[in-house]
This record gives structure tokens, C-alpha cells and sequence, in this order.
């Protein structure tokens, strides 16, 4: 059944049931991802996957339903499932679904040219992935991980008070993993590209960063440990705002989930340092027009100057605090509930190049990887120990690989050290939360557990 028909069927029943305002999220994903190893294709999957979900007021409160099936039946299903819901959920929270038709921004986030490409063309990148990395050194001795994905994306919403738009947008991705050995050790490397345009993902120049980078971690050891004046590499740094994002939650905030609880308008981090949300990025994956609710995103700093100037809301956290939503709220897929997360957010770009960066530092330790996000922070108090690998800097240059060490402090603490700000900016892979972007940054003192 068309979207349009079951909304009008949908929206029939709802009126008829007794539910005062309505709405249907509608999202619809077509995901290729193709792996190789050893020149041919080691794995191959499609994913298609459309679903619908409703909320609405009844009797006073939301509820909540979604489906996989645009029909008759799931008509019925989709109205009796969200009365239920309605009934059942307590939630300190007045929600409301949106009705004011803003001027959304017009920007395209579809690159038409990218969805002709054809399946073969993907193998063949893929392919090339594989081979170029395996051509750059005879130390290579193996391909941990080589893939070509790609997706296509729609996302709509339409409602009893008016609200009917549709947001369309795809990306292309690809990596490589080489592994290399030396005198009976391995050491993996790896790079990638996610962009709108094929002919970006340049398989040569991905293949020649990865295998640099595993060959750079040759003769790897642990350092002493200490306090050490430390570069955070930019996809680090990066990674470290992700975990850590959720204190930015005006719903995490009202809970008393958030290191940032109470700290509106102060300084959280040093002077240079802006945090900016920018849902109208060409290329960042969380670009859209409106939020999960309807609602016109736009661009704003969330840090300024190293102030907080704003939580991240949607409609039920700002009405708590009586101010206007952000534009961020979100789903994490159409059977979700509302909530929030950032669109693409990142640390502003410097001034400094990463070579400049490096030579004033003199004397420190350059943090290229980070594990154990999951398991070794924690996003309410902020602290977080996890493991690291790196690089020594000795006279202003790069010298001796570091691995089995651990980074430890806080997450806040080190907004405020942050002394130097590079140019080099990239944003990381994105994930349900957001898409996460930063420069290089350097942080006078942090504490290092090594030998």
C-alpha cells in the first residue's frame, strides 16, 4: 500500500478512535555491504527495511506503535497498539505533536549520480581496496578487514496538524585493515572514506594511509607511567566527543544524568573551544532540514567560547524548560520512541597545522587510538579510563610507537586543558547518536599508566 493511502486510512481510524493528535514517522533504508578478502567477494548482504510508526494523544497521554506492513490490518494494529500504550506509559513529560509549518531550509543530501552506480563498480572498488594495500609493502601479510558499503535513506513525517515533509539522503564507505609483520609481531593499520561521491573513495590513497599507518606501529612498547602533555589525533578526540555527547542532553540534564547539570552559561572549557551542531553539512551524515518531530533544525554553538550556551532539546524537554526546541529530536528507528541526539557535532576547527602542533608540544605523547569506549568511561560523572596506542614526540618530532598503556581522566577536566587547536579536521564514523567531527587537539597534562 502506498504511504500516502495508509496515512489517510491511518489518520481515519485514529479520529474515529478517540485520539486528539496523531502522527506517522515514516523511514525506509536500502543498505549494500560488500567485503572481500583474498581478491574475491567474502561477503554480500542487501538490507531493505520500511517501517511506519504512530503516536498520538489519547485520553491525555502519547502512545506509542510501529509496523513493518503497510495494510488493512496494520491499521487497526498500529491504533489499538498505540491505545494500549497510552494507558500504560507514566512519564513526567507533557507531550504534544508539533503543528507549525516552518520554513525549512532547502538543501539536498541525495547525490542521484551515487545511487546509479552500478553493484559491480562496488565490487571492483572494493577489490582495489584489497590489492592496492597488499602492493604497498611486503610486510603485508594479510587483510584484516576490506569493504565497500553503501545506503540509501528516507525519513518522513505527517501529522493532524499539517506537518507532511521528506528528507532523502545516501553516502558511500570504504576501508581497509592491513596487517603486517615484523620479526614475528602483527600490527594492523586501517583508514577509510565515507563520502556522496564514488570517485572520492580513492582506493590508492586509502591503501597507502592504512598500511603506512600499521608500519608506523612496528617495535611498539609502553612508556613509563605519568602526567605527559598529550596530542589527542583528531579522529581520537573525536571519538571522545561521541562518548561522552549524551552530556549535552537537556533529557539526560533534567534527570540528573549529566556532568553539565547546572552549568548553563558558565565556562566548561578552555577559551578557544566552540562545540557546534550543524545539521546543514553537504556531506555530514546527520544533515537534515527537520528533526524526528517536524521541527526546522539549524546550525548553533553549543559551546562558545568555551561557555556552554545551550542544551541539545526536543519539544517535551524545552516545554520543561520553557524555552524553544532545538531541533534535535530524534529516533533511533521508526519503533522508537522520541528522543535526542546531536545531528553533526563537532569541536571548531583551528588554526594550527598538525605538524606545527607537534613541534611546539616538544615533549609528549601522540594518542592515535582509543579502546574500550563502552566499558571504560562513564558518560554521567565523565571519567573514563581506556585503553591507548600512540606515538612518542621527542624534539618537536614523531618518534618511537607506543601500545599497552591506559588514558586516564575526565572528560570535562579536559575541555579545560585544551591549549592548541589543529586544522586538521575530520570527522569520524558515524552511528545512531550522531555524526562527530575535530580537529587535533592538545592537552596540557594527562594521566598516562604504562610500564
Amino acid at each position: 500500500m502506498d504511504i500516502k493511502v495508509f496515512k489517510d486510512k491511518v489518520f481515519i481510524k485514529a479520529e474515529k478512535e478517540g485520539f486528539k493528535e496523531y502522527e506517522i514517522y515514516y523511514s525506509k533504508s536500502d543498505k549494500l555491504n560488500i567485503q572481500v578478502y583474498n581478491q574475491e567477494v567474502d561477503k554480500y548482504s542487501v538490507c531493505n527495511t520500511l517501517g511506519v510508526s504512530f503516536r498520538g494523544i489519547f485520553n491525555g497521554k502519547m502512545g506509542y506503535s510501529y509496523t513493518e506492513t503497510l495494510d488493512d490490518i496494520s491499521v487497526d494494529m498500529l491504533i489499538e497498539s498505540a491505545k494500549e500504550s497510552a494507558i500504560i506509559i507514566e512519564s513526567e513529560y507533557e507531550e504534544y505533536i508539533y503543528g507549525i509549518k516552518e520554513n525549512y531550509i532547502e538543501f539536498n543530501t541525495f547525490n542521484t549520480e551515487l545511487s546509479l552506480i552500478s553493484t559491480d563498480e562496488k565490487i571492483n572498488l572494493a577489490l582495489s581496496l584489497e590489492k592496492e594495500a597488499k602492493e604497498k609493502s611486503d610486510k603485508v601479510t594479510n587483510i584484516g578487514y576490506c569493504a565497500v558499503n553503501t545506503e540509501e535513506h528516507e525519513y518522513g513525517i505527517m501529522n493532524s496538524k499539517g506537518i507532511d515533509v521528506l528528507h532523502k539522503t545516501n553516502y558511500i564507505f570504504g576501508a581497509v585493515s592491513p596487517v603486517v609483520t615484523d620479526e614475528g609481531r602483527k600490527y594492523d593499520g586501517i583508514s577509510y572514506r565515507v563520502d556522496k561521491n564514488f570517485y572520492k573513495i580513492d582506493a590508492k590513497t586509502i591503501a597507502e594511509e592504512a598500511v603506512k599507518e600499521a608500519l608506523a606501529c612496528i617495535g611498539a612498547a609502553p612508556v613509563k607511567s605519568g602526567s605527559y602533555r598529550v596530542v589527542l589525533k583528531n579522529e581520537v578526540a573525536a571519538a571522545l566527543l561521541m562518548t561522552f555527547s549524551g552530556a549535552f542532553s537537556a533529557e539526560n540534564v533534567q534527570k540528573g544524568l549529566s556532568l553539565l547539570k547546572n552549568k548553563l552559561g558558565e565556562k566548561v572549557a578552555a577559551a578557544s573551544i566552540n562545540i557546534i551542531d550543524n545539521p546543514h553539512i553537504y556531506n555530514g551524515l546527520a544533515s537534515a532540514p527537520f528533526d524526528a518531530e517536524g521541527v526546522a533544525t539549524s546550525k548553533k554553538h553549543i559551546v562558545k567560547d568555551g561557555r556552554l550556551l545551550t542544551y541539545l532539546h526536543n519539544l517535551k524537554t524545552a516545554a520543561k524548560d520553557g524555552i524553544k526546541s532545538t531541533g534535535n529530536a530524534s529516533k533511533a528507528s521508526y519503533g522508537s520512541t522520541i528522543s535526542i541526539s546531536p545531528s553533526n557535532f563537532y569541536f571548531e576547527n583551528g588554526e594550527k597545522s598538525f605538524d606545527e602542533i607537534v613541534r611546539i608540544v616538544g615533549e609528549g605523547l601522540l594518542i592515535t587510538d582509543l579502546a574500550g569506549m563502552h566499558s571504560g568511561a562513564d558518560p554521567v560523572t565523565g571519567d573514563f579510563s581506556l585503553a591507548a596506542k600512540g606515538f612518542i614526540i621527542k624534539a618537536g618530532e614523531i618518534t618511537n610507537p607506543v601500545e599497552q598503556i591506559t588514558i586516564a581522566g575526565n572528560f570535562l577536566k579536559m575541555l579545560e586543558l585544551i591549549e592548541l587547536i589543529g586544522n586538521d579536521f575530520k570527522f569520524t564514523l558515524n552511528n545512531s547518536s550522531g555524526y562527530f567531527g575535530s580537529p587535533s587537539l592538545v592537552i596540557s597534562s594527562i594521566s598516562i599508566a604504562g610500564e
